[in-house]
């Protein structure tokens, strides 16, 4: 087995801190939106991907494969719920500030030397 790659680790502190601002994000879309409206719907959405997006980078950390997958996943269904959030009450602006993280995350998942790492685990 192969030493964690730098950007491994990268995307596991990108996950975490994805996750982390996602929560937060959620807490307000929840709230803002008296917990019945359209916005507030995306929140617990939101507020569950985020949850799952912290203990994907757990995984990332400790190097499970599984890990990747779903953080791959995770990711994406992060960027297309901000996609989403401008129907409500989002903008575009926070739409792309909520999806930088998880586009470089995607980005560095990919690389070959996270392919090699990945690989040696199996």
């Amino acid at each position: 087995m192969i030493n964690r790659p730098l950007g491994v680790t990268i995307v596991a502190i990108i996950a975490w801190l994805s996750g982390f601002f996602q929560i937060i994000a959620s807490i307000f879309d929840i709230l803002g939106g008296l917990f019945i409206t359209w916005p507030a719907i995306v929140g617990w959405i939101s507020l569950v991907v985020g949850i799952i997006t912290l203990a994907v980078g757990v995984g990332l950390w400790k190097g499970n494969p599984a890990a990747r997958t779903l953080a791959a996943l995770v990711f994406g269904l992060t960027i297309v719920l901000e996609i989403i959030s401008i129907l409500g009450a989002g903008t575009i602006w926070s739409a792309l500030g909520g999806s930088i993280l998880p586009l470089i995350g995607l980005a560095m998942l990919y690389t070959n030397s996270a392919n090699r790492y990945f690989a040696s685990i199996r």
